[in-house]
């Protein structure tokens, strides 16, 4: 059976040691990528990774690593400090993202150690699909300061990409990896498949469903309300989020928030709103693995009618 997974990737309290930004009066947002291991020390530094011109209003950065630097996004100096010199563990590439000049334009995801067991255990294959999710913090002063939608002053999650899984890379058949992927993937070189424990590349199909012409990876235009995993009830409670109530049922229940003894814990119906309940997610753990059917089929299906 497919799945779909709720995976968790960019900059982070302990990853980056901050959040993407995003400006909440227009919707653009940056996924930033987190710094990169010793494996893999090549292929993009943060002032390689171009960025459009005032893609985000107001804030003047040529590359990623002025955006970090930049005074009004309020980058902690650790965070400043771990980019200076690092590269960038840019992954997933979901295809050219609107923010950018340059950079790798293919559809791959890489993941390695217990998060690709986790995935491999639970039988992610061709035509399961990632969902990408990240914390986003607000740019300051975008909005009124009685407008809701500015107040997340501690960030939020939100859903921002997508993969479909065309195909699957494993040392077993790496010789059908793609030489671009190779070349400029953080998972892809001979050295990751030497080294990295289960290190696996999930290759994007063409498209996302076939009966339509939805590419099999990309990036959401813009992050509004119908992207946002955390809960508007629990504001600055990021981690607390509200999905639909189908979520809740034993079949559809993510791996992580499906350990038995904390179901009561950690699910509740919304009082106001029997389609949706509310679920307390875990601070550990990448990819949050679900089926792909009936109802989650067309819940996917409803994020592009919205916002594609």
């Amino acid at each position: 059976m497919d799945k779909l997974i709720f995976s968790r990737k960019g900059f982070d309290s302990s990853a980056g040691h901050g959040y993407s930004p995003y400006d909440p009066k227009t919707g653009r947002y940056i996924v930033l990528p987190i710094p990169g291991d010793i494996v893999n020390n090549n292929g993009y530094k943060y002032d390689d990774l171009l960025l459009k011109p005032n893609y985000l209003e107001g804030i003047q950065a040529n590359n990623v690593k002025e955006l970090i630097n930049d005074k009004h996004l309020n980058f902690s100096k650790k965070a400043r400090e771990i980019i200076h010199s690092s590269y960038a563990h840019y992954d997933p590439v979901l295809g050219a993202p609107s923010w950018l000049e340059n950079g790798p334009a293919f559809g791959a995801f890489g993941q390695a150690e217990a998060a690709a067991g986790h995935l491999r255990n639970h039988h992610v294959q061709e035509g399961s699909v990632f969902l990408f999710f990240s914390r986003f913090k607000p740019i300051q002063n975008r909005l009124h300061p009685l407008d809701p939608e500015g107040g997340w002053t501690k960030g939020a999650y939100f859903i921002y990409g997508w993969l479909k899984v065309g195909k699957v890379i494993t040392s077993e058949n790496l010789s059908e990896l793609p030489h671009d992927i190779k070349v400029d993937h953080p998972h892809g070189s001979d050295e990751d498949f030497r080294k990295r424990n289960h290190n696996t590349i999930y290759i994007a199909s063409d498209k996302l469903f076939n009966d339509s012409d939805l590419p099999g990876c990309g990036y959401f235009p813009k992050l509004n309300s119908n992207l946002l995993l955390s809960s508007t009830v629990h504001k600055n409670k990021p981690s607390i989020w509200k999905l639909p109530s189908f979520f809740n049922e034993d079949q559809y229940r993510p791996t992580y928030l499906n350990v038995e003894d904390k179901l009561r814990e950690r699910w509740l119906e919304c009082p106001d709103d029997e389609d949706y309940c509310f679920v307390q997610s875990t601070g550990r753990g990448q990819e949050f693995v679900s089926v792909l059917k009936d109802q989650s089929i067309e819940w996917l299906k409803s994020l592009f009618e919205k916002n594609y």
